[in-house]
């Protein structure tokens, strides 16, 4: 089993049960925590979980999860929190609510309802341009800035749609019940009726494999003031919102809470494998005198895996004192090491700004056979960074190669398409060497280059930063083949990451953020080597290469005395076919 030091939700899975049909009235008390809103329902005589869930519209897990239930049994009087679903609207007064499709993007959606990418942008804040959107996440379109035949075209086919689903369904259910398919688990399902006969079915025997986890985020348990019963919630006269904002989870806690729902769906994830494990949660606060009494705990603890903390000065305090020890210390959110690097133990996720240049310099240097090279200069005060180094390293690894030499050109305000042009070649493909991650430069600069793109082929290196930029768009990317380089990356294509999203809207009715995302990667990858590995984790790491569900991993010294830096890379291509292509890339 896996046991939780910190009280969350906690993720379980739940057999069947065959209940008889009883009435439930439905409360009318609704309360409000955290944000979302829930009933309180008071259990009453021959009421049972799969009947009230069904009178709700709700899943028994997810009842059973929130109320800490491990088992079906419930006692008369007995108060449930039931979650409040509110029914879906396709268009209100003010919306239309649609539903993500297999390969839509913000970008498609602002194509074809004809709004503004930064008009979506505003309405939705909680998604952006640098990842996209998960099938059947909902997005809001503003009513009056979408043309009334192209809604009322895209509500009849959504109704088509519906129809035709409807008939499939009772297709299913009548082969269902003619042919009862068999269950691919056993867990939670220790007996089974057949006829006149009841099956014992024994759960599975797992070869037990035990690792301890101390997770260290700075979750800022202190600055928010969460209610534990239904007296200490204030409501208003509906019983809906909560009138004072104390009340409310504080920003600075929420990603933290993010990241540690995407650990605690690995643990689940495991927990199936046969792990046990245990997460220890610590609240460093940021906070120095926090993290030193965490110290202390962690000694009588042993972990096998450390993770954070996040930020430099409370994660140097924890590193010094245990700088001594094999446990792996997980820097999880940085890409700047800085002095840290100098601990032994460091194994640092995000590649650095430095490292990322080197690996795109190599990658050029060996794509870029045949190719005209073209470095553009950044106007003004956005060549300052890192990021600079691109051209000179290019040229280092090129050196003796056959071929012309790269052209330097420096970028000016007043530049347009027919000075832009004379730089370009008809007959080869054009390599833009782009180093800059100001956005109001790359505004400057990428529409000149798209308006040649019908007849240059051009290709354009970018960086990880340009997937934020709300100012270009989306199109430019493709009709310019741009390439970026990144440690963690989102293919909602992919089945397992449809599976993924779903499963944390089921688990805590939102969708998984890049932190979830990595949080999730992240103990899927370190629990199974440290458990395999123990003692010798940190030398296996430095001869790994693997992939995550969104994360690559390939660790290599920062330095001949220090840490670990993940230098696993996906190369993103923004193909001229307006698809997104993501390729592994193989390191030295």
């Amino acid at each position: 089993m896996v046991r939780f030091a910190f009280l969350l939700l906690l993720v379980c899975v739940s057999g069947y049960i065959n209940a008889q049909e009883v009435k439930i009235e439905k409360s009318k008390e609704l309360i409000v925590i955290g944000g979302k809103s829930f009933y309180l329902h008071t259990v009453q005589p021959k009421q049972t979980l799969f009947s009230i869930c069904k009178a709700y519209g709700v899943a028994v897990d997810e009842v059973k999860a929130l109320n800490g239930k491990k088992d079906n049994a419930l006692s008369v009087g007995e108060v449930l929190q039931i979650p409040h679903v509110e029914p879906f609207k396709r268009v209100d007064d003010k919306y239309y609510y649609h539903k993500m499709r297999p390969k839509e993007t913000l970008y498609s959606l602002s194509k074809k309802f004809g709004i503004k990418l930064k008009r979506i942008l505003k309405e939705n804040p909680e998604y952006d341009v640098s990842r996209p959107i998960a099938e059947g996440a909902v997005v809001r379109l503003p009513l009056r800035q979408i043309d009334r035949g192209v809604l009322e075209a895209e509500l009849r086919w959504l109704d088509r749609q519906e129809q035709e689903a409807a008939r499939q369904k009772q297709e299913e259910e009548k082969h269902v019940a003619l042919y009862p398919p068999a269950r691919d688990s056993l867990e939670g399902m220790m007996q089974q009726v057949v006829g006149d006969t009841t099956y014992v079915i024994p759960e599975r025997n797992y070869e037990r494999r035990h690792v301890k986890v101390a997770l260290l985020l700075p979750l800022s348990v202190k600055d928010n003031k969460l209610p534990f019963t239904p007296e200490e919630i204030p409501v208003d006269t509906t019983g809906v919102n909560i009138r004072n904002e104390r009340w409310r989870l504080s920003d600075k806690s929420t990603q933290f809470l993010q990241f540690y729902e995407g650990f605690l769906m690995a643990a689940d994830s495991l927990k199936r494998q046969g792990y046990t494990i245990d997460i220890h949660v610590y609240d460093t606060e940021r906070d120095a005198n926090a993290t030193q009494a965490v110290i202390g705990e962690l000694n009588g603890l042993s972990p096998d895996l450390i993770v954070g903390p996040v930020y430099a000065n409370t994660y140097k305090l924890v590193a010094e004192q245990l700088q001594n020890r094999v446990i792996p210390m997980i820097y999880p959110l940085s890409a700047r090491s800085g002095e840290l690097s100098r601990f032994p133990n460091f194994v640092q996720m995000n590649i650095s700004t430095p490292s990322l240049v080197e690996e795109m310099a190599d990658w050029v240097a060996a794509n870029a056979h045949g190719a005209h090279l073209i470095h553009i200069i950044p106007d003004g005060n956005a060549r300052a960074g890192e990021v600079n180094r691109l051209p000179a390293l290019v040229r280092a690894r090129m050196q003796g190669e056959i071929g012309e030499p790269m052209l330097d050109y420096q970028w000016h305000l007043r530049m347009h398409v027919d000075s832009v042009r004379r730089m370009l070649r008809p007959d080869v493909e054009n390599i833009i060497l782009f180093p800059t991650v100001n956005e109001a430069a790359a505004s400057r600069v990428l529409p000149v280059l798209s308006a040649l793109s019908d007849h240059y082929r051009i290709t354009v290196i970018g960086f990880p930063e340009w997937l934020k930029f709300t100012s270009i768009d989306e199109e430019m990317f493709y009709k310019l083949n741009v390439k970026v380089m990144m440690n963690s990356y989102v293919d909602y294509q992919n089945e397992d990451a449809q599976a993924f999203s779903a499963k944390h809207r089921e688990y805590f009715h939102s969708e998984p953020n890049n932190i979830a995302n990595r949080a999730f990667d992240m103990a899927m990858y370190f629990i199974p080597l440290v458990e395999r590995e123990r003692t010798n984790t940190l030398n296996t790491l430095r001869n790994r290469e693997d992939d995550g569900m969104f994360t690559r991993f390939r660790f290599r010294p920062i330095s001949d005395f220090g840490g670990l830096e993940n230098r696993g890379l996906y190369l993103i291509h923004y193909s001229s076919k307006y698809n997104i292509v993501v390729t592994p890339l193989r390191g030295k």
